[in-house]
């Protein structure tokens, strides 16, 4: 992508830009209820821990959600809009299907201390990390993508200065995703979110008075079986062997 700056004098070249993709679902109450029925079965006892790990059903060992049938309707929804997604981004979809790897609740109780905050991270053993906002409260926490290098600012990185209390001393006149390291998204119930899965993002405390329940998993892209001749690609688990390593 490139633009002009405002007086034509320069073209400027975003290069590399990161693509988050935010969908709110049709059919959102089927969604929801069937999403709140599965609760019972995976659901967990919420506990209170640094970082908020607490809260995810990876620490519980509730990952299997894409495994229930009640489920199918919401899992071939997110199919298509994964297909959207790669179409966005330049890719041929036809080539892939969509392996879930992993899917689990996330339930973000009420409560504004930091140490209820799920702190940065990423998923690297995905192609796609995606989240569902089953019920999210109108003033609930924002999840927060993080640059991680921070490859803008990393040049000027002894004068790059923004100060959140007094614009005064900013040396930034303006924040843009050009020149921050954030950037937060507030998401509403029914809503989808997709982005690599190696980016990294956290979620802040719920600052709110109600639960905060959302569901997140990991997505494998792997080759169809007319195109696994191809030099690139993961081939579908069926087709590797798998042996135990020595202890």
């Amino acid at each position: 992508m490139h633009f002009s700056t405002n007086d034509n004098s320069a073209t400027l070249h975003a290069l590399f830009p990161t693509l988050v993709y935010q969908s709110c679902l049709e059919d959102q109450q089927r969604h929801q209820t069937a999403f709140k029925e599965e609760a019972e079965r995976f659901g967990f006892e919420v506990e209170r821990g640094t970082g908020g790990k607490h809260f995810t059903g990876e620490y519980h060992g509730q990952i299997l959600l894409h495994q229930q049938e009640s489920l199918r309707p919401f899992f071939s929804t997110l199919a298509e809009h994964v297909g959207k997604y790669l179409r966005v981004l330049g890719m041929k979809p036809g080539y892939f299907e969509m392996q879930c790897l992993k899917s689990w609740f996330v339930l973000c109780p009420p409560g504004s201390d930091e140490a209820n905050a799920i702190v940065m991270h990423n998923h690297s053993c995905s192609d796609i990390s995606w989240v569902y906002y089953v019920d999210v409260p109108e003033d609930g926490p924002v999840i927060r993508f993080h640059a991680g290098q921070r490859l803008n600012t990393s040049p000027f990185e002894s004068s790059f200065h923004y100060d959140w209390h007094n614009e005064e001393k900013s040396a930034v006149d303006k924040l843009n995703w050009w020149n921050r390291d954030t950037w937060s998204i507030q998401p509403k119930t029914g809503d989808l979110l997709m982005f690599p899965g190696h980016q990294l993002h956290s979620v802040d405390a719920n600052c709110s008075e109600t639960m905060r329940t959302s569901v997140a998993g990991d997505i494998s892209l792997v080759l169809r079986e007319e195109h696994l001749n191809l030099e690139y690609g993961r081939t579908a688990s069926k087709h590797w062997l798998t042996l135990p390593l020595s202890q």
